[in-house]
């Protein structure tokens, strides 16, 4: 509950209550609230701007050292204590603090060195010097067969080069051709290699020099030099033979071949469900012979089916020209025309019912209202049957006093010669007995009732919470609502006349 004014408790006791309690403390706090945090199980009051521990008020009475060898006090008593670090010489034994500049003394006063130094291999490391101050050389020798020392760059340099190695690096000792390729000069010194263009198979073979091509399965061409030039068909290369069909498909794509009659009933041939592939080409077609479905489409007898690309899979790879179609009859399927009064036929061929473009006829069954009628306090002044629109409107000279239920609305202009009174049970109250009104602040409400005999609620608009504040009872036709605070959220004021 929200109480928005101070509550007055007229010195009378406030038993069995508890703190508010938060985990953390209030976000708008005001001077003296209090809360007991349920994190740290501490009283909370706010004084002085901050929150203070309620229970732990009051000045220090006195300040003592536990480690009174390394900390000192002095006016342990306060109100301001003084507390200083007690420092010392590092000894043993001693208690005292060290500063930075005796912990250094100290140190440099110590005898410190390398006591001794030892080689893990005595083949590869060398130990000299003293033992505080030793030294450490590693033993090397010329590389040999079994030996334990190290080698300098210069002695591994020498083993190489005393077996004849260069620093040459990669150096190409030979080479050899491999198939379709022709080595001219040696292996080994300035090699020369070139395509092999005679005694290959893989290759075009070219032949001596000759002014026209010979008779048989020989094609002529004409090589750098301008000489005729002759290759056996067997002999040219499989790109070649691809270019030539790649070309040949080229210039007969979209040629049309007619391929015969196609059964849509029974999809003979196959050309939708799994054909071979390869044996449907673009250009192929077929006619109509039986109706069916073609994929998605209705086909009927003397359709053209014309593939528009190789292997088509789907309706859109594929054009449909319908055969020439009679118009409909009841016994004949064929095209049909709408009226351009009832229906309306876009460019796609789309049809529509126009607006209000098709009547009703006088069918008397159906899920259709037939006529409207009323009954008492209610009329009907423009039509009740079929295709009417009719308008209802309250009988107000019909609405008589009686008991029940009954009440009376009430239309500005009209009169109403009685009303019922509204039964209580029915949860029914008249405005004649309520008022409500949203205030912001402090405010006065004018409910109008002609009395003082009225209870008054407040609630939250936003939280719908019963909140509280002083309700003062200013005349019989106003009440002064007076909050301590601005309230958080607008708030609705309910009154109710009682007698």
């Amino acid at each position: 509950m929200d109480f928005l004014n101070n509550l007055n408790l007229n010195q009378n006791e406030l038993q069995n209550a508890a703190v508010q309690k938060l985990a953390l403390a209030p976000g708008t706090p005001v001077e003296g609230q209090i809360y007991f945090n349920t994190t740290s199980d501490t009283l909370f009051v706010r004084a002085g701007g901050a929150w203070v521990d309620a229970l732990k008020q009051g000045d220090i009475t006195g300040v003592t050292s536990a480690t009174p060898s390394t900390l000192s006090v002095t006016t342990g008593t306060g109100p301001v204590p003084s507390i200083g670090i007690i420092t010392g010489e590092i000894a043993a034994g001693g208690e005292a603090l060290a500063t930075a500049s005796q912990i250094v003394d100290y140190v440099a006063s110590i005898s410190s060195g390398v006591v001794s130094v030892g080689s893990g291999n005595t083949d590869r490391i060398t130990i000299g010097g003293t033992a505080s101050a030793p030294t450490v050389d590693a033993k090397v020798a010329a590389i040999a067969d079994g030996g334990l020392n190290l080698a300098t760059g210069d002695q591994i340099h020498t083993f190489v080069t005393d077996f004849g190695y260069t620093t040459n690096v990669g150096t190409v000792t030979s080479v050899a051709a491999g198939s379709g390729l022709v080595l001219s000069g040696t292996g080994t010194v300035d090699p020369t290699l070139g395509i092999r263009l005679t005694g290959a198979t893989n290759y075009i073979e070219v032949g001596t020099g000759i002014d026209t091509a010979v008779e048989g399965d020989r094609i002529a061409y004409s090589n750098g030099a301008n000489a005729v030039q002759k290759v056996t068909f067997g002999e040219i290369p499989m790109t070649a033979l691809t270019a030539v069909k790649n070309y040949v498909d080229t210039a007969v794509a979209g040629a049309s071949s007619f391929q015969g009659g196609y059964d849509a009933n029974t999809n003979t041939p196959d050309l939708t469900l799994s054909p071979p592939a390869g044996s449907i080409l673009q250009g192929f077609q077929w006619a109509v012979t039986a109706d069916g479905t073609f994929f998605t489409e209705q086909v009927r007898v003397g359709d053209l089916l014309i593939a528009d690309v190789d292997n088509p899979t789907t309706l859109a790879q594929w054009t449909t020209i319908q055969s020439n179609v009679d118009l409909a009859s009841t016994t004949t399927v064929g095209l049909a025309s709408f009226s351009d009064t009832n229906f309306a036929v876009s460019a796609a061929g789309v049809v529509t019912v126009k607006d209000n473009g098709i009547a009703l006829g006088t069918e008397t069954t159906g899920n259709y209202v037939a006529a409207l009628g009323t009954s008492a306090g209610l009329d009907n002044t423009t039509g009740t049957g079929e295709g009417s629109t009719p308008t209802i409107s309250l009988n107000f000279t019909e609405l008589t006093e009686a008991a029940g239920e009954q009440f009376v609305m009430f239309q500005d202009g009209v009169a109403v010669p009685v009303r019922s009174t509204p039964k209580q049970a029915s949860g029914l109250i008249s405005a004649e007995l309520t008022h409500a009104a949203t205030i912001t602040a402090t405010a006065v409400v004018t409910h109008g009732l002609a009395t003082k005999d009225v209870i008054v609620q407040l609630y939250d608009t936003v939280t719908f919470e019963t909140v509280f504040a002083d309700v003062e009872r200013t005349t019989t036709n106003d009440v002064t609502i007076t909050f301590g605070g601005a309230p958080a959220n607008d708030v609705r004021v309910l009154v109710q006349k009682i007698g």
